[in-house]
This record gives structure tokens, C-alpha cells and sequence, in this order.
């Protein structure tokens, strides 16, 4: 199993590294959308299209929204984007008092609400990603915001394995701990402090650098624990098999759908 989910990660890697390095902003646009199609196709199950018609009706919905909002030149619109990703961090919010109260408070949970709840679950993201890749050389901002939530993962697993004691979301994710997630936060802000001295930034630069760093891991971890939620109550342990030793590219993609918005929109407001 983990020779499986090290073979698979690798070989996404290699992809998603060719992809970025060599695909003109029209190829990559096509790639980020197929990603998201297939989240959305994913995401169907989780909101109670169990039946595969329904599924590829939803996906193929979102397959046709992505195709206008780019043909129509909204990735480039920068006041609407900003307006579309803060709704979405308002989303987030809202998503991060349901896993609190979770299993108390279950009002989220219904098919209806779900479905429509696609919307902001995988536009914000598509959007943030093609909003980043032209944004510096080589696809720089999308690699770092993958480098922000890859240091959040890894310092979290290995505090967590040396560290945890104290339950970060018992109902929701019995596996995560405090200690993984400040491990997380702790690997962000040391992999930021190094990026921020390499570009000799000034301190108050380097300060909002490496808080805006460890805020988006820490909304990385949301994003893992709402798909969580919700799988919970479905009673579904992965989005699907698409990626074997992974899950499904939902399961993959979970953390980004909340990062990549609060990244890009942060970039649009401070970064640029």
C-alpha cells in the first residue's frame, strides 16, 4: 500500500511538474479544469448522486461553467475575482463552525445544499490557480502555494507521529492532533523565513510574508477536514479510486480548495 501511494504521488508530481514548466496558460487551463471535472464528478457522490447519469450530468455542468468563465476572460477580471474569493473565505468560515460543532449541528448536511455547495467548493480554486500561473515565471506562485500546503502536511505527520496527544477534531478526523497542526504551522513558518531572507525582504515584508504563509496551511487543514466531514456522513472512506493508494483527486485537492483561494487572494491584495 505505501509502495502504491508513493509510486502514485511521484508519477502526480511528474505531471503536475510538466505541466507547470511546460504547458502555455491556455494548456493549463484545460489541465486545471479536467482536475476540478473530476473533483466535481467526485464531489456528486458526497452530495447524494450516487447514480453514474446524475454524476456525469453535475461534472459535465461544471465542465461547461469553467469553459465560459474562461472563454468570457473572468480569471482576468480582478476586481470580480476578489469579490468571488472573499465570498468563498466566507464560505470557509462558515464551513470551519460546521466541523466545530460537528456532530452536534447537522443542519449543513442535505443533498440540495450540497450540490450548490459544489460551486464554492471548486470555482474559487480553478479560479485562484489560474489566476497565479501567469502571475510569475514558471508557474513560481503556484509552486510555492503547493510548497505551503506540502510543509503543512509533512509537519503535521511527523509531529503528529512524535507529538500528538490532544485531538484536533476527534468526530471528524480521529487521526489529526493539535500537535500535527502546530507541527504544520511551525514547517510553514520555517520554510517562509527561509524564502523571505532568500528575497531579502524587509522585516515588516517578512513578517506579513510568513504570517500569510501559516495562515494558508492552517486553512489547508479545513479544507481536509471538511471533505472529511462530509465523507463521514456519507459513510464514503474516499472520494473514489481514481488514484490508487490515494483515494480519489477530491482527497488530494481537499486542502487546496480552501488554500489556494485565501493564497491567491492575499497575492491580489498584498503581494502584488
Amino acid at each position: 500500500m505505501l509502495r502504491q501511494r508513493v509510486v502514485t504521488a511521484c508519477a502526480l508530481l511528474a505531471l503536475l511538474a510538466a505541466v507547470l514548466l511546460w504547458l502555455p496558460y491556455e494548456g493549463f487551463a484545460v489541465f486545471a479544469s479536467l482536475v476540478f471535472v473530476l473533483a466535481a464528478w467526485e464531489w456528486a457522490n458526497l452530495a447524494g448522486l450516487a447514480q453514474p447519469r446524475e454524476r456525469l450530468a453535475y461534472a459535465g455542468a461544471f465542465a461547461v461553467l469553467f469553459a465560459v468563465l474562461a472563454a468570457t476572460g473572468m480569471p482576468q477580471q480582478t476586481g470580480l475575482v476578489v469579490v468571488v474569493l472573499s465570498l468563498s473565505i466566507a464560505g470557509w468560515l462558515a464551513a470551519l463552525v460546521a466541523v466545530v460543532r460537528y456532530p452536534a449541528a447537522k443542519a449543513w448536511y442535505r443533498p440540495a445544499a450540497l450540490k450548490v455547495a459544489g460551486l464554492w467548493l471548486l470555482v474559487p480554486p480553478w479560479l485562484g490557480l489560474l489566476v497565479l500561473q501567469p502571475a510569475a515565471p514558471r508557474s513560481g506562485l503556484i509552486w510555492l502555494a503547493i510548497a505551503v500546503i506540502a510543509a503543512a502536511d509533512i509537519g503535521a505527520y511527523f509531529a503528529g507521529r512524535r507529538f500528538g496527544r490532544h485531538k484536533l477534531a476527534v468526530h471528524v478526523s480521529p487521526g489529526k492532533t493539535w500537535e500535527g497542526f502546530w507541527g504544520g504551522a511551525a514547517a510553514n513558518a520555517l520554510m517562509a523565513s527561509v524564502i523571505a531572507l532568500v528575497l531579502g525582504l524587509s522585516w515588516p515584508a517578512f513578517a506579513l510574508f510568513v504570517a500569510a504563509m501559516v495562515l494558508t496551511a492552517a486553512v489547508s487543514v479545513l479544507g481536509d477536514l471538511f471533505e472529511s466531514m462530509v465523507k463521514r456522513e456519507r459513510g464514503i472512506k474516499d472520494s473514489s479510486q481514481l488514484l490508487p493508494g490515494h483515494g480519489g483527486v477530491l482527497d488530494r485537492v481537499d486542502g487546496w480548495t480552501a488554500a489556494v483561494p485565501l493564497f491567491t487572494l492575499l497575492y491580489l491584495l498584498c503581494g502584488r
